[in-house]
C-alpha cells in the first residue's frame, strides 16, 4: 500500500512500503508527483512528457500554448487534448447546473489575475459586467474558436484531466502500483492512504484508505490562493461573479474519473450549502469531505470508496 500527505494546493510528499521510484518535476503550475514501481523509470519519464504535452494545451500562461493563443486570437487550428478538454468543460457545465463554468477566466484572468504577479481587486461593476458565456466556445474539425470577448480558465479540469490522461498510458503499460499526483489531484494505482491536511494549520486531521485500486480524489481550497485579501480567494461562483462562502475545503473520491470530480469539486465549491448536498446526494458514486468556515466536517457517500478516520478536527 503507498500512503501520502495530501495538502491541499501544494506539493505532495510520497512514501512506499515497497522499493518504489519518485520523481517530481515542476508541471501545469505546480508540482507533478510520480511514484512507481523502482523499474519504472522510463514509464515515468514519459509520463512527465505526456503532462507537459498536455501542459502545452491548457496553459493560459505560456504564451505558444494553444490555450493560450485561444484567448488572444480567439482561433486556433485543432489540437485534440483542447477539444477534448472543452468538451468535456460543456458536458459538466450542464452537469452541475452552470456552476462549473470555464468562461470564468473572464473574471479570474481578465480582472483578478490570478496566477500572475500582482493579482488585482476588482470593483463590483466590473465583475458584474465579466461575460461569461459557455455557448461561446466552438470545437470545429479544423479550428476552435471563442467569441471575442470571451477568455477561457481551464484551472479547474486540466489537472484532473492530465491525471486521467496519465493514468491511461500507464494503464497501457501495465503498471498496477503506484500514485500520481498534480497538486490536489490525485489517481491511485492500487490501494493507497491519504492523510488530508487542516484548512485551518499545517497539520493533518483524517487518513483515508482506499478500498478501490483506482480511486480518483480531487481537493479545493479556498485558503491558499487570493488577490489582495484572502476573502478575494480564486474560487468564484459564476451565477453572482462573487467567492464561494459555504466551504472552505472540498475533498471528492470516485472510480477512475479525476476530470470529472476536478470540475466537481470546483462548482462544489462555490455553490450555496443546500445546493451542493443536494448535487452530492443525487450522485451517491461520488463519496466526499467538506469543510465549513467554522470547522464543521460534512462526509457522506464513501461507503464503498475509502475508509476514513479522523484523528482531531479540521
Amino acid at each position: 500500500m503507498i500512503r501520502t500527505l495530501l495538502l491541499f494546493l501544494l506539493p505532495l510528499f510520497l512514501f512506499a512500503e515497497k522499493p518504489m521510484l519518485t520523481r517530481m518535476q515542476m508541471l501545469m503550475g505546480t508540482y507533478a508527483t510520480i511514484t512507481l514501481p523502482k523499474n519504472s523509470n522510463q514509464e515515468i519519464s514519459k509520463t512527465f512528457e505526456l503532462i507537459g504535452e498536455i501542459e502545452h494545451s491548457l496553459s493560459t500562461y505560456n504564451h505558444t500554448a494553444m490555450l493560450y493563443q485561444l484567448n488572444v486570437t480567439h482561433k486556433v487550428p485543432y489540437d485534440s487534448y483542447l477539444a477534448e478538454a472543452l468538451r468535456l468543460s460543456k458536458h459538466y457545465y450542464k452537469d452541475t447546473d452552470g456552476y462549473f463554468d470555464v468562461t470564468i477566466g473572464s473574471i479570474s484572468k481578465n480582472l483578478y489575475h490570478f496566477g500572475e504577479e500582482k493579482p488585482l481587486s476588482p470593483d463590483k461593476k466590473a465583475l458584474k459586467n465579466a461575460p461569461l458565456n459557455i455557448n461561446s466556445i466552438h470545437i470545429g474539425q479544423a479550428f476552435i474558436t471563442t467569441d471575442k470577448n470571451i477568455t477561457l480558465d481551464l484551472g479547474g479540469i486540466g489537472k484532473g484531466y492530465a491525471v486521467d490522461k496519465a493514468a491511461a498510458y500507464l494503464s497501457e503499460r501495465n503498471i498496477t502500483g503506484g500514485i500520481m499526483a498534480l497538486s490536489g489531484d490525485i489517481r491511485c494505482i492500487g490501494t493507497c492512504e491519504i492523510y488530508l491536511q487542516s484548512p485551518f494549520t499545517e497539520e493533518t486531521f483524517a487518513k483515508v484508505t482506499s478500498k478501490v485500486p483506482d480511486l480518483s480524489v480531487s481537493t479545493s481550497g479556498t485558503y491558499r490562493r487570493y488577490a489582495t485579501k484572502k476573502s478575494e480567494h480564486h474560487l468564484i461562483d459564476p451565477k453572482t461573479a462573487s467567492q464561494g462562502k459555504a466551504f472552505v475545503s472540498v475533498s471528492l473520491f470516485t472510480r477512475a474519473n479525476n476530470s470529472r470530480i476536478d470540475a466537481y469539486a470546483t462548482a462544489v465549491s462555490v455553490m450555496p450549502k443546500a445546493k451542493a448536498l443536494q448535487f452530492l446526494k443525487e450522485h451517491n458514486e461520488i463519496g466526499y469531505v467538506l469543510v465549513e468556515p467554522d470547522g464543521n466536517i460534512i462526509d457522506g457517500n464513501l461507503e464503498g470508496l475509502i475508509r476514513l478516520k479522523y484523528n482531531k478536527p479540521a
